[in-house]
């Protein structure tokens, strides 16, 4: 079932995309279009309104009789002649809805295009200040102010249509971005039980998903640190305990033997024999615990690396670290190819690792059969072997492979591989070690 519900978030999640952005784009066209058509159309409405009333009103016969007698007024005013004609220019410029032209004389004597129509034109009689007579052909744009007008509150009209139209259109997704905001402050605020909101299916649908899925992964590590904490916790306590039966008999004994409580060597031979098992099974349980640590806790001693013949490391294995084994009465069997690399370790390290599996030779290893230990050089790599019989035993408990954990995180930290495996009666470690350049320090 979780399977099925994160393949459907998935799905979900490559649906929507660019789903927004196609939103949002659809959203600005739709509302520079209907602003467009809002601004053309108030436009076109007071523009009707204009001509009609300025039309009606007798406003273009008005401004041109008015045009005429200020022309005449500048005439009169300066002397225009027809040396100084040109002082005219003067009063055009003036004029900001007048277009003026002059003519002397604009008799046709003779066209041979009688039949053709041609566009009327007013002419308006004129006299300069020396009594010349002359035409004017003047042309009233009426009410320009007000078209200007029009033309501003148009834009203004269709701004503010486009504006508000879009923010009603993306009003819904901007909510919902203050929303997700306010569940991120809550969950800052260290309430990460609050939901975060899913809906829609876009871009900001998947980012709501991202949020809860990280929610949930800081949940599941919240959990699994307290539960951590917790068996940590029973560890210890369970530890102390078991640590205090055989310390009291210990400590027990000992007193016994200071006060010289016993009636005999024998009775005394004995005592001292209680004594060493009780501080080996002390010893025991303190690896163990010390183990744990190695391979759940999180701080550790730091590695101190420094590069070692593969040839040193194998006859360091093979002559001396496996001597306990020997000395119970098991045998070596060593199968070491050529050698001509090294390996990048820390020492210290590497003896925990040889401790480790030595200890679990003497508790399951079965000394009729001898310890196979092969090592050769495959793809950069150095590979270490050890294959032993398992002795059978009654009343077996099950191991928790803590101590082959421990291995397991000491060669990984070497940038290695370690793995094991049982078949039937045989079982077998298989370590892998990065092989260094010859031009490497050592």
């Amino acid at each position: 079932m979780c399977g099925d519900g994160d393949t459907v978030s998935i799905k979900k999640k490559m649906s929507g995309k660019h789903k927004l952005a196609l939103e949002l784009l659809l959203a600005t066209v739709l509302s520079l279009l209907i602003g467009v058509l809002a601004a053309n159309g108030v436009a076109s409405l007071a523009y009707d309104y204009l001509n009609r009333k300025l039309t009606r009103e007798g406003y273009y016969e008005r401004r041109v009789e008015e045009s005429l007698q200020s022309l005449q007024r500048f005439i009169d005013q300066n002397q225009v002649t027809e040396e100084n004609v040109e002082l005219l220019y003067i009063w055009v410029q003036k004029q900001r809805d007048i277009y003026a032209v002059f003519y002397k004389d604009v008799d046709s004597l003779f066209s041979p295009y009688q039949e053709q129509k041609q566009e009327e034109i007013t002419y308006y009689d004129v006299e300069l200040a020396d009594g010349t007579p002359i035409k004017a052909e003047l042309e009233c744009y009426m009410g320009m102010k007000y078209y200007y007008g029009v033309d501003a509150a148009s834009i203004v009209v269709g701004i503010s249509c486009f504006v508000v139209l879009l923010l009603l259109l993306i009003h819904r997704k901007i909510r919902y971005i203050n929303r997700l905001e306010n569940e991120l402050k809550i969950l800052g605020g260290g309430n990460m039980e609050y939901p975060i909101s899913i809906q829609g299916n876009d871009e900001l649908t998947s980012l709501a998903l991202g949020i809860e899925a990280m929610k949930n992964e800081i949940l599941e590590r919240q959990r699994l640190k307290a539960e951590a904490e917790k068996a940590n916790t029973e560890l210890v306590t369970a530890m102390s305990h078991d640590l205090r039966t055989p310390l009291t008999s210990l400590i027990g004994y000992l007193e016994l033997l200071n006060l010289h409580r016993y009636d005999d060597e024998t009775q005394l031979e004995n005592y001292l024999k209680h004594c060493r098992e009780k501080a080996f099974q002390m010893k025991k349980m303190s690896d163990r615990l010390f183990e744990y640590f190695l391979v759940y806790g999180k701080e550790e001693q730091p590695y101190q690396f420094r590069n070692v013949t593969c040839e040193n490391l194998l006859e360091d294995l093979c002559n001396s670290q496996f001597f306990e084994w020997q000395e119970a009465g098991g045998s070596l069997d060593c199968q070491v190819e050529e050698l001509g690399g090294s390996v990048k370790i820390d020492t210290e390290y590497m003896q925990r690792v040889t401790d480790n599996l030595v200890s679990n030779l003497k508790k399951y290893g079965d000394l009729n059969y001898p310890l196979t230990i092969r090592a050769f050089e495959r793809q950069d790599m150095l590979h270490i072997l050890l294959t032993n019989h398992v002795r059978e035993q009654k009343n077996v408990v099950e191991s928790t492979q803590i101590g082959l954990k421990t291995c397991r995180k000491i060669i990984e930290n070497c940038e290695g591989k370690f793995d094991w495996e049982r078949i039937d009666q045989e079982f077998t470690v298989h370590m892998e070690l990065p092989l260094q350049s010859t031009n490497s320090e050592s």
